[in-house]
């Protein structure tokens, strides 16, 4: 029966690292994180759009992929310009299919991680030396995530960003000219500084985990003693 209790410990560390990716990446989806950072990438600038005008439609964006009810994006601009067209809106779909799918599965990771947690806590020496094992995995295998990421990033931002887009989205579904309102809105140091703050927040949740394992076998030891 060990290698019963080496998989649920191994699926235990698997919710736990979905859960620490799935939720490191909701901030990142606020109105406020939205809106400050399209102001620190000069969107204003970069559409010749008044700032609140340029808030108003990263917010639209926001809450479009974020899955909000009753949001439509505008395929004109007040001064006649397009604005989103078919596949900006199309591509926007994609994403907010991407988006409420892993919202979903972070929350099923979220529930399973709980439940794995209490019956291993409810439990003997032996359950909580399984959770402490779960929890020290996980939080190796976000931060290794993490850092081979960010390395590859450093290294080629746009074989990154590519070959991260092609995971998700069919290839030319997801590249618009350089003029488009979407990129514009949304221009490359945006994903830069999302990436970032991504990568510190999966860390973050990395750190956490690691110091919930210590905390489980620093206890037990201290039972044992």
């Amino acid at each position: 029966m060990a290698w019963v209790w080496r998989t649920a410990t191994v699926l235990g560390g698997v919710a736990l690292t979905l859960t620490v990716f799935g939720f490191s990446f909701q901030p990142l989806l606020s109105p406020a994180y939205t809106e400050a950072l399209v102001g620190a990438v000069d969107a204003p600038g970069r559409t010749g759009l008044s700032p609140e005008h340029v808030r108003e439609l990263a917010d639209d964006v926001r809450a479009f992929v974020a899955g909000v009810p009753g949001v439509e994006l505008p395929d004109r601009l007040p001064d006649g310009r397009p604005a989103f067209g078919p596949d900006a809106v199309a591509h926007l779909d994609d994403v907010r299919e991407v988006v409420v799918g892993a919202r979903i599965i972070a929350w099923v990771a979220l529930a399973l991680s709980c439940a794995w947690a209490a019956w291993c806590l409810l439990g003997g020496a032996d359950r909580r030396m399984m959770l402490a094992r779960s929890l020290r995995g996980a939080a190796l295998a976000s931060a290794s995530f993490v850092t081979v990421a960010a390395l590859v990033a450093v290294a080629d931002f746009d074989a990154f960003f590519a070959g991260f887009h092609d995971v998700f989205f069919e290839p030319g579904t997801w590249t618009f000219p350089a003029d488009a309102l979407l990129v514009r809105l949304f221009p490359e140091p945006f994903w830069v500084a999302s990436g970032i703050c991504w990568a510190a927040l999966g860390l973050l949740g990395a750190a956490f985990l690691g110091m919930c394992a210590w905390a489980i076998r620093r206890s037990s030891a201290e039972r044992e003693a």
